[in-house]
This record gives C-alpha cells, structure tokens and sequence, in this order.
C-alpha cells in the first residue's frame, strides 16, 4: 500500500498529471499493480479562486485560510474540480481510479486542530484490487466541508491502512535521506519532514518510480 502525497508544486505543472497517468498505466497501476492512494488539496485551484472572490490567500497549517461561507466553498469546488481532473487524466491513460474525498464514508474525520483516519478499510479493500483512488483532502467540520492539511491526510491513512507515504522528489535520489537533507530535493521541505514527523514512513522519489514495483523510492530517516 503506497499513500502518494502530491505537492502543490506539481499540481501547479499542467503536464504533470499526465506524466503521472503514463507512468502508472506503464506498470499496470499503482504500487507495481497492487493500486495506490493519492491524496492532494485544492493548491494553486484554491488560490485562484479566493482571489477570483478578491481576497488575499494565506496559507495556515497547509490550508488557504477561508473568512467567510463564500471562501469555504469556493476552495472545496477548486479541490473538487482538481479531483475530477486528475480521475478523468488517469482513465483516460487506462489507470483504473476513482474519486473520493476525505469525507467519503467517514474516511477521514476532523480531530482537534487535525484529522485523524476514519472508516478506511472500503478503500483499502478497492486498491487492493488495483484501483488507484484519488483522494481530495476535504473534511467535515461543523456540518460542512473544509479543506484538510493533506499532508496530515496522507500520513493518517498511511498509518490507518498500514502502507507508506511516497513524496515526490525534483530529481533523483541515490540513497536514504535525513530529514535535515531534504532541502532542494523536494518543492516543500517542511511538508516532508511534517509528514515524517506523522508517524509514517516515508520514502521520497521521482513521479517515475510510482509503481514499479519494490522500487519505491529511499527512507526519510529522523
């Protein structure tokens, strides 16, 4: 089981998700065919569309922070639309996948400040099949959706789901990494060490290793 946290950075490269469809349809899928979780938030969809309402977008605790009802639903419909987007790529290189959000069946839960994982074994029971899910990091608060740190979301269904979560790297990398060597490696340093941090362990790769089978990026050690 592989939880593969995508960094804003790439979702912000419109050929991104299309390198990542080819790569995973050349090894059958996800985790050398045994399916994957991707998780991601609403990135620079969720910036645009605050600013489309003229407001100044802030990041707090990897999350644009949202004033008003408007702001809310204007980042959930930009973390929807980008669900729908990267579903749509993978079916189309003929990667099975599906959309889903944190909030799905009680998949993910508000917890305190955070989240902490919910009902998961539905979905664990699809990508084990081979499925890949793609999983906007949206969450139920206070009767309605909110954008959830997907940082904090990939680590709590890795460690629910018994997998590891693989963070993309912009170039190669030649052996394991601590995390105070993450610096020019990965767009978000700090994102990875939280993710670290998180309980989970975490392995860091280029998108080509996505899915091929053992080789599944190095450990980030402490």
């Amino acid at each position: 089981m592989t939880v593969v946290y995508i960094d804003p950075y790439f979702l912000g490269d419109p050929l991104f998700v299309t390198g990542l469809a080819r790569d995973l349809a050349a090894s059958g899928g996800g985790s050398g065919g045994g399916g994957s979780v991707l998780v991601h938030g609403s990135g620079e969809r969720g910036e645009r569309a605050l600013e489309s309402l003229g407001r100044t977008p802030r990041l707090a605790d990897g999350v644009w922070e949202t004033e008003d009802e408007a702001g809310r639903a204007a980042v959930e419909q930009a973390a929807r639309e980008l669900n729908r987007g990267v579903v749509h790529e993978l079916n189309e290189q003929g990667v099975a996948s599906i959309r889903a959000l944190a909030a799905d069946r009680g998949l993910v839960k508000a917890a305190g400040g955070g989240v902490e994982a919910g009902q998961t074994a539905w979905l664990a029971e699809l990508v084990g099949q081979g499925v890949v899910a793609v999983v906007a990091s949206l969450v139920l608060r206070d009767g309605a959706l909110h954008e959830a740190d997907a940082v904090a979301t990939a680590a709590a269904l890795a460690r629910a789901m018994g997998g590891d979560v693989f963070a993309l790297s912009t170039r190669s990398v030649e052996g394991p990494l601590s995390v105070r060597q993450l610096d020019g490696v990965v767009p978000d340093p700090e994102a990875v060490r939280r993710l670290a941090a998180g309980g989970a362990v975490v392995r860091v790769g280029p998108r080509s290793l996505l899915g091929s089978g053992g080789a599944r990026g190095y450990v980030v050690k402490a």
